[in-house]
């Protein structure tokens, strides 16, 4: 499958050519699947990465909580399900700056070391045991063109055109100002926590390392990748879940990429996108 590349800067794949239509796709997507199905890895170089440089943090740790679907932002949060390199994973994602638009982590959608492309992708909002709200399946994904060559989390950030609209009534929006000691609530998941059956989250204060912004103590696990940051507003995301680590001494923290002027650059690219 071949791009569309923006100069070199991003690239945006049409999944529209494939062999699978959107039915075929939800056909794939049996309950067995579902089940199978096993956690998107958080980003791997974050990870590493962040081990080398916080060997000596020890901090305390937050249990994540239920999310209230009903509600604000945890309404626009889903589950996301896809297909890499013949394996089933399972990641989180949100409805965001419009009804057909979901904000999702780059290495849900593309290999963070191959570069392969994933396949079968089914989002489904407000995933809670073996039922959604409403389920969408991708037309386009658009990302960092060549983001994993360069192995930076800074890119870790994906967003997909959905084949139809959705019903929330208010997507997440976003903002490039710096959150950096403002509170947020990031979502999820977990494969840690109820098995990666419903949504989770956890409120934390937002730091700054390795160039990224970090919660101290989060421990929403693998299959929270993706899940978005926002604040206390419940509607601007400033973040999402990209990795997550465990240092020599036990402490434990999660990282997300800056929403700068580049992401803001990807966003103005997908709202372009015909």
């Amino acid at each position: 499958m071949n791009p569309t590349p923006n100069g070199g800067q991003f690239a945006a794949f049409q999944l529209g050519n494939l062999d699978k239509s959107p039915q075929d796709i939800r056909l794939y997507w049996t309950p067995e699947r579902k089940k199978a199905a096993v956690p998107a890895p958080m980003f791997r170089t974050g990870i590493n990465a962040a081990q080398s440089s916080d060997a000596s943090r020890q901090d305390p740790t937050t249990d994540p909580l239920p999310a209230d679907l009903g509600k604000m932002p945890f309404t626009t949060g889903g589950k996301l399900f896809f297909t890499l390199d013949g394996v089933d994973y399972v990641g989180s994602g949100n409805i965001f700056v419009r009804q057909n638009l979901v904000l999702t982590a780059a290495h849900c959608v593309q290999d963070d070391v191959t570069g392969h492309l994933a396949e079968n992708f089914l989002f489904e909002r407000c995933y809670s045991g073996e039922e959604s709200s409403e389920d969408f399946t991708f037309k386009t994904i658009a990302l960092k063109e060549n983001w994993h060559i360069e192995q930076d989390n800074k890119w870790d950030y994906a967003i997909a055109v959905l084949n139809a609209d959705s019903t929330v009534a208010t997507p997440l929006r976003y903002s490039t100002e710096s959150p950096l000691r403002k509170r947020v609530t990031a979502m999820g998941y977990p494969l840690n926590y109820s098995g990666g059956a419903q949504m989770m989250f956890i409120n934390g204060t937002v730091t700054e390392r390795l160039d990224n912004w970090t919660l101290i103590g989060g421990k929403l696990s693998n299959g929270a990748s993706g899940g978005a940051w926002v604040l206390d507003d419940n509607v601007t995301a400033v973040g999402l879940n990209s990795y997550g680590t465990k240092t020599a001494k036990g402490g434990v923290y999660m990282g997300s990429p800056k929403f700068d002027e580049e992401f803001e650059k990807l966003v103005n690219y997908v709202m372009n996108l015909k």
